[in-house]
């Protein structure tokens, strides 16, 4: 591989590591530092007892419900370098889907997949409910150190510069589309977290 092709590949592979999903068992939400996998959502903690007596908790946790199925399919689709059967396209649009989808070829077309899981410890740090549709905003710190890039035919792992971010802060839009929340956007900052 060359040296331009792992500079591109880095960089495709952090912006699909910053790719907004994911409410899954297998994605952890400890810390960028943390361990441990994280069990099965909190977000399911009923969201009808909690939409009654506060919008904003509610919304909130519906958001971050939706960031982590967004992930736990983006983690399915690049472990096989194809969105078939992951859900991802039930999760994410516009740029954020798009950007998931052209990775997903340049995998494929590199002979790539990724293999392991980020870790991933999402903050919601905007939303607003008051205007059609309704926004939020998520700052996340995605560690990417055990989600390797590796040839999907002999499973080798593909040598990526040592210099580049396995940590950094990720910033994400969701919207509302009709009543559901989906995740629109996300970019990653040139910054460690």
């Amino acid at each position: 591989m060359s040296i331009s092709t792992a500079h591109d590949t880095t960089r495709w592979l952090r912006r699909a590591v910053v790719a907004a999903t994911a409410l899954s068992v297998a994605v952890t939400a400890t810390g960028c530092g943390g361990g441990g996998e994280e069990k099965k959502p909190k977000a399911s903690a009923s969201p009808s007892a909690t939409k009654s007596s506060d919008p904003q908790a509610t919304a909130k946790a519906e958001v971050l419900a939706v960031y982590r199925n967004y992930w736990e399919a983006q983690v399915k689709a690049y472990a096989k370098a194809s969105p078939v059967d992951t859900g991802l396209d039930k999760y994410a649009f516009d740029k954020a889907l798009g950007k998931a989808e052209s990775e997903l070829v340049a995998l494929k077309l590199n002979g790539n997949v990724i293999k392991g899981e980020p870790k991933l410890s999402p903050e919601v740090t905007a939303v607003s409910l008051d205007e059609t549709p309704k926004k939020a905003t998520i700052t996340d710190c995605v560690d990417v150190s055990n989600w390797k890039l590796v040839k999907e035919k002999t499973g080798e792992e593909v040598k990526l510069p040592k210099e580049r971010l396995t940590r950094f802060v990720t910033t994400i839009n969701a919207r509302t589309v009709g009543d559901k929340w989906m995740i629109t956007e996300t970019q990653q900052q040139d910054r460690t977290c």
